[in-house]
């Protein structure tokens, strides 16, 4: 039985008692190219600053990876699990739940596109993602808006907000997210989402299908050749999205792209 040792710079082949582990989608080679990612990040901060910004978003991740409910859950994890998340994560500082504030909350969520596209090659690579082809080599790409924060107390410049009849506000914050499915299959494979933000100099906000316009746009620049079916609810069945959909992939993959409906037969 070989250890296993953390490497950031090379994928490593494991053989633990006698079963091979795959050498790019074991856990330990995909968090290597999501902290590699993270070290490709400008820091503009000052040079003696002790925490990375590799350590602190990957300290983030394992936080959300390991679903603790706040920052000061994750701070307590720190001080009693700290050599886990070193093995395991490969950190070297772990930030404190105020220094993980002062440090990621600068960044603009577009650092973290990167990461979901080289997850995403290294499953292609691995050919996993072929067995998902579900109609003549088209991909199932569900997609719909969700909401994940909600308070009248704590919002922020980016949240939207809504009055209730009591006259207190309910600032919220919203994302369309999508994610590769397959009927049978039970591992989903999700992109970059897009958030759904309250913009900068304007007093309205903004709505579901405005994200789903920015996404599938960049969607379609990261995916070029990709072929997708999108499913989305029957709200999405109207004029303007579907002409989001004639535009953005007719002028970004061909100029003779159509929409041709596409009616399931297994539920029927």
């Amino acid at each position: 039985m070989r250890l296993l040792v953390y490497n950031t710079s090379k994928a490593l082949t494991l053989t633990l008692a006698g079963r091979k582990v795959r050498k790019h989608l074991n856990a330990d080679s995909l968090l290597a190219a999501i902290r590699l990612d993270f070290q490709k990040i400008p820091d503009s901060r000052g040079a003696n600053s002790k925490i990375t910004f590799d350590d602190a978003l990957m300290s983030a991740f394992a936080m959300f990876q390991l679903k603790d409910q706040s920052l000061l859950a994750f701070d307590k994890r720190r001080s009693e699990e700290d050599h886990n998340l070193r093995s395991v994560y490969g950190l070297s500082n772990i930030p404190c739940d105020s220094q993980m504030r002062t440090i990621l909350d600068p960044l603009p969520l577009s650092v973290l596109r990167a990461p979901f596209l080289s997850v995403f090659r290294q499953i292609q690579r691995g050919k996993d993602f072929e067995k998902m082809a579900y109609y003549d080599g088209h991909y199932l790409l569900s997609g719909d808006g969700t909401g994940f924060y909600s308070s009248e107390k704590v919002s922020s410049p980016y949240c939207m907000g809504k009055k209730s009849r009591n006259g207190n506000t309910l600032y919220h914050q919203q994302m369309y997210a999508a994610c590769f499915v397959k009927p049978g299959c039970k591992v989903v494979i999700p992109v970059f989402p897009e958030m759904i933000t309250q913009n900068d100099g304007t007093r309205k906000n903004d709505c579901e299908r405005n994200a789903a316009k920015r996404f599938f746009k960049d969607f379609r620049r990261e995916h070029p050749h990709l072929k997708v079916i999108v499913i989305e609810d029957a709200l999405s069945s109207n004029g303007p999205h579907l002409n989001c959909f004639c535009f953005t992939f007719s002028y970004l993959l061909q100029p003779s792209f159509e929409i041709k409906p596409y009616i399931s037969t297994e539920s029927l």
